[in-house]
């Protein structure tokens, strides 16, 4: 997630030559700112190195055989989304975008999906001078335009980014393991962005701006929406909320649903500052999940330690109620907004 220093202070996250609606920034002010298992995967990437995936079965659990019985999703794996954090922030490191760190990272997340039977694409594109790239997954059978639930993968320099976005792209990817031979599971498009963190240029959220600009029109008219997860594991409580540039349906979803699961929540207008930005501004219905501001936001200190398991846990609970939910009636809900 980035913000700058007013945007850490009001919620308003601005681009260069951005401008929040007038009606949103009083709103902010006012607030007080406050089916079958699917083939194996083909990843479209020339490069097959990378940090290997670890063991499906890493905590000694079978992750699918109970849940499968009764219809519900398997539960969240702090075990598992804890192995991807340290993965991703201690063994990997600092991934600033268009280095080879964040290189690394989009390859080590590509090869968690493949395992999980997922068709991976890697989307490249120019920035600053290098190349950076989205990792995207679907399943073989999934709609020809799914709702995309994402989390970017870099980080700002010498900030390791645990909790921004280690955390994030954790929660997918749980997400993507959840619903692998679940019915839900057709309904998603799951995107690990590059290059969301400001850069050289002065732009941030660049990974999702090309995502939305390669779309067709049709694509843009026909995607459901779209959620971003982004610095979730360290605050309550958990924020939802959106930037005022395009339907609230999906924001007010995902507050709704995950308040009735337990969930601690509040529902905001928040800034253009992670990627459902550029989703929004396409007119696509998009939602933010974010935990608030926290000490070790893009600090060297944003390590593993720092983090709080307990909301890392309570997140990935609550987007999994989220994602239970999808049925085929929800897509054309969403469609009509």
């Amino acid at each position: 997630m980035l913000d700058p220093t007013t945007a850490r202070r009001y919620g308003l996250g601005m681009t260069r030559g951005t401008q929040i609606p007038a009606a949103v920034l009083s709103c902010v002010l006012l607030a007080g700112c406050a089916g079958p298992t699917p083939n194996a995967g083909r990843r479209q990437d020339a490069s097959r190195a990378g940090a290997a995936v670890a063991p499906e079965g890493g905590d000694g659990t079978n992750p699918t055989t109970a849940s499968a019985a009764s219809g519900a999703l398997p539960k969240f794996s702090r075990y598992r989304a804890m192995e991807i954090i340290r993965k991703l922030s201690v063994d990997i490191g600092v991934r600033v975008r268009t280095t080879s760190n964040e290189t690394k990272g989009a390859r080590y997340i590509a090869r968690r999906f493949e395992a999980l039977g997922y068709d991976v694409r890697i989307q490249r594109f120019q920035v600053d001078g290098g190349k950076s790239r989205n990792v995207i997954a679907t399943r073989p059978d999934a709609i020809r335009f799914p709702f995309v639930l994402g989390g970017h993968m870099d980080s700002v320099p010498d900030s390791p980014g645990a909790n921004d976005n280690a955390s994030g792209v954790a929660v997918v990817l749980e997400m993507a393991r959840l619903v692998r031979d679940r019915r839900q599971g057709r309904f998603f498009k799951f995107v690990a962005f590059g290059s969301e963190e400001y850069g050289k240029n002065g732009r941030h959220h660049i990974g999702s701006e090309v995502m939305v600009n390669r779309m067709t029109d049709r694509g843009r008219r026909r995607t459901p929406g779209m959620l971003s997860v982004d610095m979730i594991a360290d605050g309550r409580p958990l924020i939802a909320g959106y930037s005022g540039f395009a339907s609230d349906v999906v924001a007010r979803d995902v507050y709704t649903k995950l308040k009735r699961a337990g969930i601690s929540m509040t529902f905001r207008v928040l800034c253009d500052c992670s990627d459902h930005g550029p989703f929004e501004r396409r007119g696509i219905p998009a939602a933010f999940l974010w935990s608030g501001d926290e000490p070790n936001y893009h600090d060297p200190s944003d390590v593993p330690g720092n983090l709080s398991r307990k909301d890392l846990v309570r997140t990935g609970r609550g987007v999994r109620a989220f994602v239970s939910s999808f049925r085929e009636r929800l897509i054309r809900r969403y469609r009509r907004h």
